[in-house]
């Protein structure tokens, strides 16, 4: 749950690095004050028509805006419906596994598009994807095959023509809280700082209140952009939120988010890689959402290259469990301290996972797998899962205890953020 003071959105929301991009997409394009820009102590900032480029970001630096920027400032090439609908299907278009899905939707293709043409796009939030289309292409493209992926999921849902064009304009404004983190800082896949952790952590609120502040937007909408990293088991965040306590679009956004992460990171392999994370983590997500859209996957066989790397993905995932085990048996019950109980704790957790998907033996699973090859989907997903959830314990035992009293259980932490589990 998220609860750091120092991860405050409502800090984020119209902070210095939103104005550089607002700032650097005037430098190209048409931006300009709409109406006079007061901070909220009453300083004329700027007046109405006003180019808003680079060289008036001091006049705007160090000042808090009495009304946000992008409800200030109008461009004539901000984006529309039809215009993000057809970069949308452009971008289907090119990764196969969402082609794939598109081609399956038959005459319910049309429908599909219709909400993204009719979904609620106020002014200001235009301008802020005109911006981000600009500025931060990658996220705004992540945006799009998201929102795809959600309105996919929209239709096996049964979702009403209104939920599908609101579900629309949360998925296309899920990550635009992004776009007030440091971008350098999620580079490479280098592990990140605890600052960067806690923006990480931050940017479905810092998007929820920008939804908030749209008096054109349902609440919905806010709702279901703060909810797509919650998972109905509880083990999402930024709240931690269980079972009904998330949404209907916030149920699809969030299996949404999940499955465009592994279209992202491996479009190629996308249709093998989905189906077994879905499997395995079917609890942690709608169940009647997560079948329909397993149900609408092809099934693959993994080439030769794509079987070793998933098998060696896993291999490390499976070093890393047994390096910690020795690590917690070498210890004396003197040297047993919090963050090692912890550590204990989460690490069993996981070891009964794997062992309910079935891995009591992983060189078993391995060596089976090269008898049945369709097996090393199954074990490259359990290979992300296993990274992930290591991760993640890594991440919390840094930010619970960040002088750690055992130089073991601190190398430990450190050869698990900076290892390249997938």
């Amino acid at each position: 749950m998220l609860d750091s003071p120092e991860s405050d959105p409502a800090d984020l929301v119209d902070n210095d690095r939103y104005l550089e991009a607002a700032a650097s997409f005037g430098d190209k394009r048409s931006l300009v004050a709409a109406q006079p820009i007061y901070s909220t102590n009453g300083i004329k900032l700027l007046d109405t028509g006003a180019r808003i480029d680079t060289r008036i970001l001091d006049r705007l630096f160090g000042h808090k805006l009495a009304e946000p920027l992008d409800r200030s400032v109008a461009s004539e090439e901000a984006v529309r419906p039809r215009d993000i609908a057809a970069r949308a299907r452009e971008l289907v278009a090119g990764v196969p596994l969402l082609a794939y899905l598109e081609a399956g939707l038959g005459a319910g293709s049309a429908r599909l598009w219709s909400a993204w043409e009719h979904c609620p796009l106020p002014p200001a939030i235009a301008i802020r994807l005109t911006v981000a289309r600009e500025t931060a292409a990658d996220l705004y493209e992540h945006s799009l095959r998201c929102t795809f992926v959600a309105a996919f999921i929209g239709l096996g849902g049964r979702f009403s023509d209104r939920d599908l064009q609101l579900l629309v304009t949360a998925g296309l404004l899920h990550d635009m809280g992004m776009m007030h983190a440091d971008p350098a800082q999620y580079e490479g896949g280098k592990p990140l700082d605890p600052m960067a952790r806690r923006a990480l952590l931050a940017h479905p609120l810092t998007a929820q209140l920008i939804a908030q502040r749209e008096p054109l937007l349902s609440p919905a909408v806010a709702s279901a952009i703060a909810e797509h990293h919650e998972r109905v088991d509880g083990s999402g965040y930024p709240k931690a939120l269980h079972g009904d306590a998330i949404g209907k679009l916030g149920r699809a956004l969030a299996l949404a988010e999940v499955a465009t992460g592994v279209v992202d990171r491996h479009p190629e392999e996308a249709c093998g890689l989905l189906a077994p994370l879905l499997r395995f983590n079917r609890r942690s997500f709608d169940g009647s959402l997560c079948d329909a859209l397993l149900a609408a996957l092809p099934r693959t066989v993994p080439g030769e290259a794509a079987a070793a790397a998933g098998n060696a993905a896993f291999d490390a995932a499976v070093a890393r469990i047994d390096s910690w085990k020795r690590i917690s048996e070498s210890m004396q019950e003197d040297d047993q301290d919090a963050a090692s109980a912890f550590i204990d704790v989460r690490i069993d957790r996981l070891c009964r996972w794997l062992a309910d998907a079935g891995v009591d033996d992983p060189q078993a699973v391995i060596q089976a797998a090269q008898d049945e090859p369709a097996l090393c989907w199954e074990i490259a997903a359990l290979a992300r899962e296993a990274g992930w959830h290591l991760r993640q314990i890594a991440y919390e035992v840094s930010e619970r205890w960040p002088q750690l009293p055992s130089s073991r259980v601190g190398e430990w932490i450190t050869l698990i953020r900076e290892s390249t589990l997938v």
